[in-house]
């Protein structure tokens, strides 16, 4: 099965995601908005993916002193200084196309330890995103 078939189940779904420039409280209330996301998608004004930003990376900015001893030194500058959610976003490419396999996703997904991922066209503009619990649907549909 082709991610663009799992999409077809999903169509219509809101994908949470600001702009790189958006403000750290804009990014606080799309993950507010999307309780069930583990991250928010950064994109540019053309709306490509730029990188993520998950609850985790947000908790530690917000709240630092919780973290203290688990925030490496070099980053911890990133932590307190951020503004926009460019400042806060994990650039770490990790995406699907709606031309690759489920299983071949679902292996990507394994390795990088993410839950969600982004299906971006051919010039990297978001048209969806895939989570592990679409995953599971799917496995327990070929059943």
């Amino acid at each position: 099965m082709k991610i663009r078939d799992l999409m077809q189940r999903i169509e219509g779904r809101e994908v949470p995601a600001v702009f790189q420039d958006s403000t750290i409280e804009d990014v606080i209330e799309k993950i507010v908005r999307f309780p069930h996301a583990r991250l928010v998608y950064v994109t540019d004004r053309d709306e490509r993916l730029m990188g993520t930003i998950t609850v985790g990376s947000l908790l530690r900015h917000l709240f630092p002193y919780h973290y203290e001893g688990r925030i490496h030194g070099r980053g911890i500058l990133r932590y307190i200084t951020a503004q926009k959610a460019k400042d806060l976003m994990d650039t770490h490419d990790i995406h699907a196309t709606s031309d690759e396999e489920v299983d071949e996703v679902l292996e990507r997904m394994a390795k990088s330890g993410v839950k969600e991922m982004a299906i971006v066209d051919e010039k990297g503009r978001i048209l969806a995103d895939i989570t592990a619990v679409d995953l599971l649907r799917y496995y327990h549909m070929e059943e």
